[in-house]
């Protein structure tokens, strides 16, 4: 693994934080919607109850790699530091959450899983 240069301006950590939450922000958004959006994705493509989240796992695999390098750029005694770790940890928490709204989308119906026997 290639370590990124580590920032020590004061400004180009600001900004780098900015960019870095700003992003974070845009995945809370896009797991959030993908997250409400279970069951009527469910309901247009059967499969999608094991597609999206084997989609949506690997993209938090990506994310999670972009994200520590990220992380990376800061000294470990910057505040920066210890703020890109709790917001990697809430990112975490979203891809999880959206990968079980989609099993929570069937497992409250009469046949639950009910797609395993048609795969």
């Amino acid at each position: 693994m290639v370590r990124s240069a580590v920032v020590t301006n004061a400004n180009d950590q600001q900004l780098v934080y900015e960019a870095y939450s700003n992003f974070v922000q845009g995945l809370f958004e896009l797991t959030d919607a993908v997250s409400t959006t279970a069951p009527t994705l469910i309901d247009l493509d059967k499969q999608a109850e094991f597609r999206v989240p084997a989609a949506v796992l690997t993209v938090a695999v990506v994310v999670d790699a972009l994200l520590f390098q990220v992380m990376g750029i800061f000294p470990t005694t910057a505040s920066y530091s210890q703020q890109t770790a709790n917001q990697k940890t809430q990112v975490d928490t979203h891809f999880r959450q959206t990968i079980h709204a989609f099993h929570l989308a069937t497992a409250n119906t009469g046949s639950p899983y009910s797609n395993t026997t048609t795969v």
